[in-house]
């Protein structure tokens, strides 16, 4: 398990036992982009280990490189579009006081999960933003 899984899926449990969590449109649809940036990730992980690179060839290490770049950037864009659900949230319905010990871990763990995502596939999210750029 990468440790950007484990930051989405850590946020994502926390998620899940917030008071709102099922009865706030804002909530269930970042919990949704969770949940898709943790299976993304999960199945990147799976792919990359289901290969052997040293006796594949060429056109297969590119092509599993080529799925692995979207895998990853889509996971990005499900934690991007969970932390701007979660704003949403923030901004119109706050957060009572003794819920903010949770919100604050919510948030911490979606950021972390972030930052790892970019120091472990920065260049696939980056390799595939400029091809749809293009």
């Amino acid at each position: 398990m990468y440790s950007s899984t484990a930051g989405v899926g850590s946020s994502l449990q926390r998620l899940k036992r917030f008071p709102d969590y099922q009865h706030n449109q804002l909530l269930i649809l970042a919990g949704i982009e969770m949940t898709i940036a943790y299976e993304l990730l999960e199945t990147r992980y799976k792919i990359w280990h289901s290969i052997y690179w040293k006796r594949s060839n060429a056109a297969t290490k590119f092509a599993v490189n080529k799925k692995m770049e979207g895998i990853a950037f889509d996971a990005g864009t499900s934690i991007i579009e969970a932390g701007r659900l979660l704003d949403r949230y923030y901004d119109e319905y706050g957060v009572d006081e003794h819920d903010r010990n949770n919100w604050a871990e919510i948030i911490r763990s979606l950021i972390s999960a972030n930052r790892w995502l970019k120091e472990q596939f920065g260049k696939d999210c980056d390799f595939k933003q400029l091809t749809i750029d293009l």
